[in-house]
């Protein structure tokens, strides 16, 4: 889906934007709607807006709390994750998704991964596939409201001077990982999400929004929080996997089992080659002393899962989990340096036309002009440092 500038600029004067601090809040949008759709607010009519109303209220208080310059929301698509389901053929498997469909359809992939193509066939015909947990009334209640809602709030962004991206295939936190490889040096970043994966880009400059606990987590309490040193997340994740993404581990190995081996684990960064000595050290103690090795240490030398991997263990997880190498198409990369710091083009927006289409849905709890006003009048200040930034790009390109 494209982006809501409406005149792509894909060159800036660099004046516009040097030694300038900026402060940019970037949104993943899918799971902050997710969450907000335990608003049960419906319509005169009995249509559901909970999920878009609470998404703008969340928006908007975090705006006044951390008062950006720039605001992004990031949101997955039906097939975001394909990439990923490429390298290791049970990603997301326990969820309702259906990559071999994009793939039947998508013939500029089916020639790059012909190779892989003929493996995730004979995979999907295994008579051990996971199975996909039967949906319950909440979830159909969110699937057949999700894309309205979203595409409703895309529409609106386009007016409030929010940027917004959704690709067809590039996961969300793909999109932000690529976004804080190619900040600015001054910029300060708030990442807004409930997925802690994404607590891997965490830096002195980059924090995350904790949408659950409603807290931010920083290099400073991150120990405290979660028990493990910040830049752990990644080696935790690919030596014990992740349930929610169906994402293997090491056969034995739960989180506890990992901290007991290393310790150290707890007070800074240790490495994928640091814990298989580790498991090697103890296997020759044992053997030292006549004892049987345990079978998760030979586990972690070998590198056998819970899983069936096409391929290395450490090789496969390690791409599919390391957010700070994010997995993006050349598109996706073209498009996201096309919007990164670009002036947005304010020919065309208006709150005018924001009023029109909260008229239009019937958003209800905001159709008054007062409340209207007084909602977006957050926004309004993000949209006074778009136009002076505009400004500065067009009287860069006349000197």
């Amino acid at each position: 889906m494209a982006q809501p500038i409406r005149k792509k600029i894909q060159e800036i004067h660099p004046d516009v934007i040097k030694e300038r601090e900026e402060r940019t809040l970037l949104v993943d949008g899918t799971a902050l709607l997710f969450m907000s759709f335990k608003d049960a607010t419906v319509n005169s009519d009995g249509v559901h807006i909970g999920g878009i109303f609470q998404f703008l209220l969340q928006l908007k208080m975090m705006i006044t709390k951390f008062k950006p310059t720039y605001v992004y929301v990031f949101f997955d698509n039906e097939y975001s994750g394909w990439l990923r389901w490429q390298l290791y053929h049970d990603y997301k498997a326990n969820r309702d998704k259906h990559y071999e469909d994009y793939v039947s359809n998508a013939s500029e992939y089916i020639k790059e991964y012909e190779k892989r193509l003929k493996n995730m066939q004979n995979y999907l015909f295994n008579k051990n596939k996971p199975k996909k947990k039967e949906k319950s009334e909440w979830d159909e209640f969110v699937d057949a409201n999700f894309d309205r809602e979203r595409d409703t709030l895309i529409k609106y962004f386009e007016e409030l001077y929010v940027r917004s991206y959704m690709d067809e295939i590039v996961e969300a936190d793909d999109l932000i990982s690529y976004y804080c490889q190619n900040k600015e040096k001054s910029e300060k970043i708030i990442i807004m999400t409930a997925d802690m994966d994404l607590t891997q880009l965490i830096a002195d400059d980059i924090a995350i929004y904790d949408l659950h606990n409603k807290i931010f987590i920083t290099p400073k309490n991150f120990t405290e929080k979660f028990g493990y040193y910040y830049e752990n997340t990644f080696v935790k994740k690919v030596f014990c996997g992740d349930v929610s993404d169906n994402i293997g581990n090491i056969k034995g190995l739960s989180e506890s089992g990992f901290y007991n081996l290393m310790p150290e684990a707890k007070e800074r960064l240790v490495t994928i080659d640091e814990v298989k000595e580790r498991a090697r050290e103890l296997i020759n103690e044992r053997v030292e002393n006549k004892k049987k090795p345990l079978k998760v240490h030979e586990n972690i030398i070998n590198g056998v899962s819970n899983k069936t991997y096409d391929g290395d263990f450490y090789e496969i997880n390690s791409k599919i989990i390391d957010l700070k190498h994010p997995i993006l198409t050349d598109d996706a990369k073209e498009t996201m340096d096309g919007m990164i710091h670009a002036p947005i083009d304010p020919d065309g927006r208006s709150f005018q036309n924001l009023y029109s289409y909260i008229i239009d849905d019937n958003i209800d709890v905001l159709k008054s002009g007062e409340k209207f006003s007084s909602f977006f009048s957050t926004f309004k200040k993000i949209e006074n440092i778009e136009k002076k930034r505009f400004e500065e790009y067009l009287k860069a390109q006349r000197i």
